[in-house]
C-alpha cells in the first residue's frame, strides 16, 4: 500500500511599524541651567506608531544623574502591557539639517509590564551641546532631538495562515516506481532522443502531458513528429536524462550546483516551471564563491529576479575573492555590461 503524505506549508507575518518623531525645545538652555539634587525630567508630548497601534511613547531627557552629560531615553504608556521589540537611532538635527551625535540601538530593545522605559545614559555631552558646538546643535537655544523608530508588538503577531495542503507521494510509492520502471526499461516506447552518442527511448504521450513545448512539437507535422525523434544538440546526456527524471517521476534524485544551472536552462527551454523553481531554491542555497558568475549569467539570460539579487548581495559580501576567479575575468570580457551592472549595485549598498 502507497503511503500519503501530507506537506503543510504556512506563514507567519510579524508586522513592523516604523516612525521619525521630532522633538523641537525651545530656550533649552534654561532647564539645564536650573540645579537641583532632585530628579529632573523633561517629557515630551506623546505620540503613536503607525496607524494601528494604540500605544502611546514619550521621550524623557534626565538632567540630574551626570552634571557633565544629558541623558535621553524613550518611555512606553504604562497601561500597555504588550511585550514590544523597539530598536531606534536618537540624533539631534543640526542647524544645517544633519544627523549629529547619533546613537542606535542596534538589535533593538524588549519593552515589557517590568521595563517601562529604556535609553542611553550620558547620550549628550554638555561641553560640545553649550560651547563648543552651540551654533550648530543649539540654534536660537533651540535642541531638535529626532527618533527613528521600529516597533513591532505581540498583538500584531499573526496567526499561521497556511498556504496549501497538497498531497504527493513519496518517491517508494507505487506510482512514483511504476514510472520510473517505465522510463528504464523503454516498455512501449515511441519517441527517441539523440543526445550525443546516446538514443533516450521515450514516451510521446508522457512528453505530451508534462511540458507544452513538446506537445506543440509532437501534435504537428513538425519533422520530429514524423520521424519519431528529436536530436538535442545544446545540453549533455546526464543534463537531458535528469529532466527525463522529472517529467517521469516528478523529481531529481541529486542535484550539485553545476547541474543546477544547466537544468534550470533546460527546463525553461521545454517550459518545466515546476523544475525551474526546483533549481532556483537549490540554487538560493548552493551559492558561492565558485558558481556566482554562472548564475549571475543564467539569471541575465532567463530574467530571475530573486536568484540575481541574491547573487549581487553574494558579490558585494565577497567581491574580492570573486574578481580574482577566472570565470569574473572571463564574464568581465564577454559581458562587460553585466559586471559593470554588479558594480554599480555593490557602490549603492555603501
Amino acid at each position: 500500500m502507497s503511503e500519503i503524505v501530507n506537506e503543510v506549508e504556512c506563514r507567519t507575518k510579524i508586522l513592523v511599524e516604523t516612525c521619525n518623531f521630532k522633538w523641537s525645545i525651545e530656550n533649552f538652555s534654561v532647564i539645564c541651567s536650573i540645579k537641583t539634587k532632585e530628579k529632573k525630567f523633561l517629557i515630551s508630548p506623546t505620540f503613536t506608531i503607525g496607524e494601528t497601534s494604540s500605544t502611546k511613547w514619550c521621550a524623557l531627557m534626565n538632567f540630574h544623574e551626570d552634571v557633565n552629560f544629558i541623558n535621553i531615553y524613550l518611555e512606553r504608556s504604562s497601561s500597555n502591557i504588550c511585550t514590544h521589540h523597539v530598536s531606534y537611532k536618537v540624533s539631534i538635527i543640526g542647524s544645517d539639517t544633519t544627523k549629529y551625535l547619533a546613537y542606535d540601538t542596534g538589535n533593538g530593545h524588549l519593552y515589557d509590564k517590568n521595563t517601562p522605559m529604556w535609553g542611553y545614559t550620558k547620550s549628550i555631552q554638555r561641553k560640545i551641546l553649550f560651547e563648543e558646538n552651540s551654533l550648530l546643535l543649539l540654534p536660537n537655544n533651540t535642541l531638535t532631538v529626532m527618533f527613528e523608530l521600529k516597533v513591532s508588538a505581540e498583538e500584531n503577531i499573526d496567526e499561521a495562515t497556511y498556504l496549501a495542503v497538497p498531497i504527493v507521494l513519496k518517491e517508494t510509492d507505487s506510482l512514483v516506481g511504476d514510472m520510473k520502471h517505465l522510463y528504464e526499461n523503454k516498455m512501449f516506447s515511441d519517441f527517441t532522443l539523440k543526445v550525443g552518442n546516446e538514443e533516450l527511448k521515450v514516451h510521446k504521450l508522457i512528453l505530451c502531458a508534462r511540458s507544452t513545448v513538446f506537445n506543440s512539437m509532437l501534435t504537428t507535422d513538425m519533422k520530429e513528429s514524423i520521424t519519431h525523434c528529436l536530436e538535442i544538440t545544446d545540453f549533455d546526456p546526464h543534463v537531458v536524462k535528469a529532466m527525463l527524471q522529472y517529467i517521469y517521476c516528478g523529481q531529481v534524485e541529486e542535484i550539485i550546483p553545476d547541474l543546477g544551472i544547466q537544468l534550470y536552462s533546460i527546463a525553461d527551454k521545454y517550459n518545466l516551471q515546476d523544475l525551474k523553481n526546483i533549481c532556483v531554491k537549490f540554487l538560493l542555497k548552493n551559492l558561492n564563491v565558485s558558481n556566482i558568475c554562472d548564475v549571475l549569467v543564467l539569471c541575465d539570460m532567463h530574467n530571475e529576479p530573486e536568484l540575481m539579487m541574491a547573487a549581487k548581495k553574494m558579490f558585494c559580501a565577497n567581491a574580492a575573492a570573486v574578481q580574482e576567479t577566472e570565470k569574473w575575468i572571463d564574464l568581465s570580457k564577454k559581458m562587460p555590461d553585466l559586471s559593470i551592472a554588479m558594480y554599480r549595485f555593490a557602490i549603492s549598498q555603501k
